[in-house]
């Protein structure tokens, strides 16, 4: 019996790949929420990231004629979001939280916090939370990937950050974002049980 062609040989540019990836979303029925919000936003998302493309506009690449392990691997990031039904971010191993990459994995939560949201808007965010002065410390429980105390880092420059969470494993990845931000010398991570470290 014949093996069945792979889509790849036909599916030469960016474009064809959005459009094949967004009817396969749809078609098994995916959910999103996870840094997306439709199966279009999932697609480029999985398509920025698989080709190391700036993440914030698809639209220059879309005529981009691929080589066929690239588009091989996009194929292979599409079925296994369906096969998986893991969250895109978990299949590439990074989030974007405001256009701020973070490291993730399976051992934290993929970042979707308004609070991150909140700190980083230019007209509801921290530099309009009419605070008498910066904090000297913040305190960010439950950390998994760092991000809300890395963000908090980055907002408030003259503050020291504790990251509390319970989970090693989650600390661990968190330690990778801390590094890749060069917040160290500002972010503490600490392991234990809400206050108790």
């Amino acid at each position: 019996m014949t093996k069945p062609a792979s889509p790849a040989a036909e599916l030469l540019t960016v474009r064809d790949l959005l459009r094949y990836a967004v009817s396969r979303f749809k078609a098994a029925h995916l959910t999103y929420g996870h840094g997306t919000s439709s199966a279009l936003d999932e697609a480029a998302f999985l398509i920025l990231e698989g080709l190391n493309l700036p993440i914030d506009d698809l639209g220059p690449w879309l005529e981009a004629r691929l080589t066929l392990a690239e588009r091989e691997k996009l194929i292979g990031l599409f079925d296994a979001r369906i096969e998986t039904r893991k969250p895109a971010p978990y299949l590439v191993g990074r989030a974007y939280v405001r256009g701020i990459p973070f490291r993730v994995d399976e051992r934290v939560i993929v970042p979707r916090s308004y609070l991150a949201e909140l700190l980083l808007d230019d007209t509801l965010g921290a530099g309009n939370l009419d605070l008498v002065d910066e904090p000297a410390t913040v305190l960010d429980l439950c950390t998994g990937s760092g991000c809300l105390a890395i963000i908090a880092a980055m907002v408030f420059p003259g503050a020291h950050v504790d990251a509390v969470d319970l989970s090693p494993d989650a600390l661990a990845v968190a330690r990778l974002n801390v590094d890749d931000h060069d917040v160290a010398d500002r972010v503490q991570l600490l392991q234990g049980d809400l206050f108790a470290p």
